[in-house]
């Protein structure tokens, strides 16, 4: 089998998948990969000389181990399966957002799917109080007004002092005056929150606390779909950029 171009190596990836990911798992022999992968002794047969043509494998009689380029590339092809796969558990999720959403694999990369239950679709906002409680910094967006998320999040900033930055949407900041005034003077008078207002109404929030990120998806009838969470040091990264730039470019202070 030829397998110099990198055209050749996806085609052998993908009609060798299930050998490369046990490859990767650390199955070297022929008679292990036969416990593993659903195939026949003939199909492993072939599938070890393909391995070793293209580089990957090299043997000394029935001994196989994974060459330089072999380890390399079974642990990238692992890596590229499991993104691909947490893509998606959120491909649902994300057919709900706009193509301009802003949204990256950066966020998606590693994370946590939750779909939202048809009846009981608010359970998955606890994944955000979880991300919310005992935390020491809060950042997030929202355009959606529930009553736990004010009991949460101003337990958060009065009572724990927790250092919170809120970017709300505009009618959001003026049902919280009409219907939570005393929790809203309470946040307002409170030094360690920042609250911002924004024109910019989006079908999803976004919070970062403690290290994780946290997105709630919703759909054009403000019902929720499901909640993306991601903890990896990339995710954090995307969520601070784009509320940063949410606060620097279409948000004002509110006081």
């Amino acid at each position: 089998m030829e397998t110099d171009s990198v055209s050749e190596l996806l085609k052998m990836a993908a009609k060798r998948h299930d050998f490369l990911l046990a490859l990767h798992d650390g199955i070297l022999s022929k008679s292990e990969m036969e416990q593993s992968v659903d195939a026949s002794r003939p199909t492993i047969d072939r599938a070890f000389r393909e391995l070793e043509d293209a580089g990957l494998l090299s043997s000394q009689g029935t001994s196989y181990e994974l060459t330089n380029f072999g380890y390399l590339f079974c642990d990238q092809f692992s890596q590229t399966v499991r993104t691909y796969e947490t893509l998606s558990d959120a491909r649902t999720l994300l057919s709900h957002l706009p193509r301009k959403a802003g949204i990256d694999m950066r966020l998606v990369d590693g994370a946590d799917v939750y779909q939202a239950a048809e009846f009981a679709p608010q359970e998955t906002f606890k994944e955000i109080t979880a991300i919310v409680e005992e935390s020491d910094v809060i950042l997030g967006y929202s355009s959606a007004l529930m009553p736990f998320y004010v009991e949460v999040f101003t337990d958060r900033i009065v009572e724990a002092g927790t250092e919170t930055t809120l970017i709300l949407t505009e009618d959001i900041v003026d049902m919280l005056r009409t219907n939570y005034r005393e929790e809203l003077d309470a946040v307002l008078a409170a030094e360690n929150c920042s609250l911002y207002r924004t024109p910019v109404i989006n079908t999803w929030g976004v919070v970062v606390a403690n290290g994780t990120v946290g997105v709630p998806v919703g759909d054009e009838r403000d019902r929720l779909r499901g909640v993306i969470v991601n903890d990896s040091d990339a995710a954090v990264e995307w969520a601070t950029e784009y509320l940063d730039d949410l606060i620097e470019t279409n948000a004002e202070r509110v006081t």
